[in-house]
């Protein structure tokens, strides 16, 4: 299949982002607004409403992840020029809106389980595209920033989403607010289709000569850097549990053990995790732009494996089991981690490749993550449920420290080429 050369960024001036980042950007807000309405609830609609178990929360959930990460290969191999990549981000962006307004009309949770996995099977199509819009659509030397951007609108989104389900959860209750979430959702999922439709725009890009016996096989491969630092990806997605999985816990740990004093009924534990996960996401879209800057200041492997070990904070919260402030330090931290991590390993993979694999190598690593946690998941939710809370999140931190040496091991930590 014919592919781009490398496109041209835009023409802006040095201290501004282009048009497309500023759209692609206001896209993953209402996106995020969208379905961060009804993440953060929905293990709660499956654990006390439909009354499925810990282990199916971990399935359904890792199931989703492993459904995005085996798009997200196809993606980047089928999805190769402007035209496809506008396309291919439409439908993606509806399939994932459609799907998750479905679940207003799910009875048990095989049916959320489907739901989920096609919404995300969406979403795993579409991000390798905004990716590889947002990273061409810059230099090699603010692609930090760029990506940063995203990300903050991406979290804000994610704010406003968790905001508008605390407050129907306090009208309604989680039994009767859920399913309103659910619909609801729907219309931020729309405008994020109606802002890529019509406002993200690709530069154009000089066609490069193919030779008609041009074959897949005949492309570079990979870096071994780069395939070192896919194998590090795979072992911390084995430890990198969704964070829905710690909203959870918190939720049954202050219904439990009452640290707010009295009784908590099941809604007012679902809100009390929904405003924990809300401070989550706060720090994540105000950490974003600056972690952006960072990586374009100090674009070497080395920030790629701080960002890994930051989660081990995380982990041994859960481990200690502690109660409000603890729940309240595991967010703050879990939030400037996933921004340093989305940030680093973006911006690093973006530079270590050259322009026409940029979206392919997207494509390895969000399938690659993807598989490792769908098994980290599933093992971690098992170990919850079948041995103990400590347990689990203790498996989760062995594979991370094992991650962040593989990556120093085999990723030397000198800093790849800017483009």
């Amino acid at each position: 299949m014919p592919t781009e050369a490398s496109p041209v960024p835009c023409a802006e001036g040095p201290g501004r982002l282009p048009r497309t980042v500023w759209a692609v950007s206001v896209t993953s807000l209402f996106s995020d607004w969208s379905y961060e309405m009804l993440l953060p609830v929905l293990p709660f609609f499956l654990v006390y409403v439909l009354h499925a178990s810990v282990v199916v929360v971990g399935l359904v959930e890792g199931l989703a992840v492993l459904s995005q990460a085996l798009a997200q290969p196809i993606s980047s191999h089928f999805v190769r020029n402007a035209a496809a990549r506008r396309k291919g981000g439409i439908a993606g962006y509806s399939v994932t809106t459609a799907a998750h307004g479905a679940l207003t009309v799910t009875t048990g949770w095989l049916g959320v389980l489907a739901l989920r996995v096609t919404a995300w099977s969406g979403r795993g199509w579409r991000q390798p595209i905004k990716k590889t819009i947002v990273t061409n659509a810059v230099g090699g030397k603010r692609r930090g920033l760029a990506l940063g951007l995203e990300q903050a609108f991406d979290s804000l989104g994610a704010v406003l989403g968790t905001a508008v389900a605390v407050l129907l959860i306090l009208q309604e209750g989680l039994a009767g607010s859920a399913r309103t979430i659910f619909a609801v959702s729907v219309v931020p999922g729309l405008i994020a289709v109606l802002v890529f439709a019509i406002y993200v725009r690709e530069p154009r890009a000089t066609p490069a000569p193919q030779e008609p016996s041009a074959l897949r096989s005949d492309r570079p491969a990979l870096p071994s850097r780069v395939r070192w630092f896919l194998v590090a990806a795979t072992l911390f997605g084995l430890g990198f549990f969704n964070i829905l999985l710690a909203v959870l816990n918190i939720g049954e740990t202050v219904q439990t053990s009452r640290p707010l004093g009295g009784d908590l009924g099941q809604a007012s534990a679902v809100v009390f995790a929904l405003v924990v996960y809300l401070l989550y996401n706060l720090v994540y879209a105000a950490a974003s732009l600056p972690v952006g800057r960072i990586a374009d200041r100090a674009p070497g492997i080395g920030l790629v494996a701080a960002s890994y070990l930051l989660f081990l904070p995380v982990d041994v919260l859960l481990i200690l089991e502690t109660g409000v402030a603890g729940a309240v330090a595991l967010m703050l931290a879990a939030g400037l981690q996933i921004a340093l991590l989305d940030v680093a390993e973006s911006a690093w993979l973006s530079r270590s490749v050259p322009p026409e694999q940029v979206g392919t190598v997207f494509g390895w690593f969000g399938g690659l993550r993807g598989v490792g946690s769908l098994a980290g998941s599933v093992l971690i939710g098992a170990l919850w449920e079948s041995v103990s809370v400590p347990v689990a999140f203790s498996v989760s931190a062995i594979f991370v420290v094992a991650a962040a040496v593989v990556l120093l091991v085999g990723v030397r930590p000198s800093s790849p080429a800017g483009r």
